[in-house]
C-alpha cells in the first residue's frame, strides 16, 4: 500500500474520532484542531505511518500525553487488512508484557488489604502448587523481589497458545509444560542478588493471587482495578466483546496470524485500547486520588515507581514498572511483544509526559522506536522550557 493511501486513511480517521467523539464545547474543539495541525502531531504521524508501511504492520494507535493528561489519540492504517476496518481508539491490542505493571497494581492492592506483607516469604502462602526444593533460600522470595524481577526466579517470556485451543492450568504452567521452552519456575539464583527478568515469577504472583482472594485472576482485576478506574476496555480474558472489537494479528512478512490466548495473564495477556492505556498512563504520572477511586493510595504508585536493589546493566525495575534508557534517555515504563503484536508505554515524570504506541505486527518495535525519538526530542525541548 503507497503511502498516500496510509494518508487517506488516516485522515478518514481522524473524522472519524471526530464523529463518534461526544459533543464539545468550542474551546475544546479549538484545542483539539489545535493539537492535530501541531507539527509535533504530524511528525508523528508521519513516522508512524512510514515506518509501519515499511515493516508490514498494518495498523498503529499512538497516545501522547503532555502535562500527565492525554493529550491526543491517533490512528493509523487498519486494524484488520481483509476488511479494510481502520484503527480507532477503540480498537483492541494485545500489550504483551505491559501487562506487567498493570498486574501489579492488583498484586499491590492485595498489600494494601492486607492479605500480604510486600516483604514475606511467598510460598507458605501457597497451596495449589508451591516452589520446588532449592540450594538457595526460597523464604527470601517476597512479592517485592518478584515484581521488580531481584526474585531470583527462572522463565523468562511465555509464547502463548492459538485462540480457541485449550489452555494449560496455572499448576501446569509453573511445572514447565509450556510448548515454549518446557522450563518450570524455580529458583535460579539467590533472590536479592541481581536483577533477572522473570515471566515466570509474575505467573507466580497470579497464583498467589488467586490463593488469597479465591478468585480467578482476571474476574479479580476486573472487578477491583479495570471497572473503578473506567477501563472498560480492557480485559485478561478474550471475551466476545474484546474480540469484536478487536485488531487482527499480523506476523513479521506483514500475513495474518491468530492471536494468542494465556495461562499466564499477568505476564503477558492483557489485552485494551489505547484509550484505556493512555488514561492508565494518567494516573501512574499523576497519582491523582480523585480518578484512582480507592483502588491503590498515591503513595502505593509513588512505591512502585521508585528503582528496588539490585539492578544491572540488564535492566532496573520499580514494582512493575520498568526503569529504560533507550538512547541514554531515561524513562518508566515498559514494552510488551508478543506474536503478532508489539506495543510501548513510556513515562518521563519530570515533565509529567508519556507516549503509548500499540501495534498489530511482530515487528511493531520497528515502529514504536522512531515515534520514541521522535517524542524524546520534544520531551528534552519541554525540559529545556521547564529549566
Amino acid at each position: 500500500m503507497g503511502i498516500n493511501k496510509f494518508l487517506l486513511v488516516t485522515v478518514y480517521i481522524t473524522v472519524l474520532f471526530s464523529c463518534s467523539a461526544p459533543r464539545q464545547s468550542v474551546g475544546r474543539q479549538k484545542e483539539d484542531y489545535a493539537q492535530k495541525t501541531s507539527p509535533f502531531y504530524q511528525e508523528i504521524q508521519k513516522t508512524g505511518l512510514e515506518a509501519s508501511q515499511k515493516n508490514n504492520v498494518p495498523g498503529v494507535a499512538v497516545a501522547f500525553i503532555e502535562n500527565g493528561k492525554i493529550a491526543w489519540i491517533q490512528g493509523l492504517g487498519y486494524a484488520d487488512l481483509e476488511s479494510k476496518m481502520p484503527v480507532t481508539a477503540k480498537t483492541i491490542f494485545n500489550i504483551g508484557s505491559i501487562s506487567k505493571v498493570v498486574s501489579a497494581w492488583g498484586f499491590m492492592q492485595l498489600v494494601e488489604k492486607g492479605y500480604i506483607q510486600l516483604d514475606d516469604p511467598v510460598n507458605p502462602s501457597l497451596t495449589r502448587w508451591k516452589l520446588p526444593s532449592s540450594s538457595y533460600d526460597i523464604s527470601k522470595v517476597t512479592l517485592r523481589r518478584i515484581l521488580s524481577h531481584t526474585a531470583g526466579l527462572s522463565v523468562h517470556g511465555y509464547r502463548g497458545s492459538e485462540q480457541g485451543t485449550p489452555l494449560l492450568t496455572l499448576e501446569e504452567s509453573l511445572d514447565g509444560k509450556t510448548k515454549r521452552n518446557r522450563e518450570s519456575v524455580r529458583l535460579i539464583s539467590e533472590p536479592g542478588t541481581k536483577w533477572e527478568y522473570s515471566g515466570g515469577g509474575y505467573t507466580l504472583a497470579q497464583l498467589l493471587l488467586e490463593e488469597k482472594t479465591k478468585e480467578k485472576f482476571a474476574d479479580y482485576m476486573t472487578k477491583n482495578i479495570f471497572n473503578p478506574l473506567g477501563l472498560n476496555h480492557t480485559n485478561y480474558q478474550w471475551t466476545d466483546e474484546m474480540k469484536a472489537a478487536s485488531a487482527s494479528a499480523y506476523d513479521t512478512l506483514g500475513k495474518p496470524i491468530k492471536n494468542r490466548i494465556f495461562t499466564e495473564q499477568a505476564a503477558a495477556g492483557l489485552q485494551t485500547t489505547i484509550s484505556d492505556l493512555a488514561h492508565f498512563a494518567e494516573l501512574s504520572l499523576t497519582a491523582d486520588p480523585k480518578f484512582l477511586n480507592q483502588v491503590l493510595k498515591p503513595e502505593t504508585i509513588q512505591l512502585m515507581e521508585q528503582p528496588v536493589l539490585p539492578s544491572s546493566d540488564e535492566g532496573e525495575s520499580g514494582l512493575g514498572y520498568r526503569f529504560m534508557n533507550y538512547e541514554g534517555f531515561r524513562t518508566m515504563g515498559h514494552t510488551g511483544e508478543n506474536a503478532g503484536w508489539s506495543a510501548a508505554l513510556f513515562l518521563h515524570s519530570s515533565t509529567k509526559s508519556g507516549l503509548i504506541v500499540l501495534c498489530n505486527g511482530s515487528n511493531g518495535d520497528r515502529v514504536w522506536y522512531p515515534v520514541y525519538q521522535a517524542w524524546i526530542k520534544k520531551v528534552k525541548t519541554i525540559q529545556g522550557n521547564i529549566k
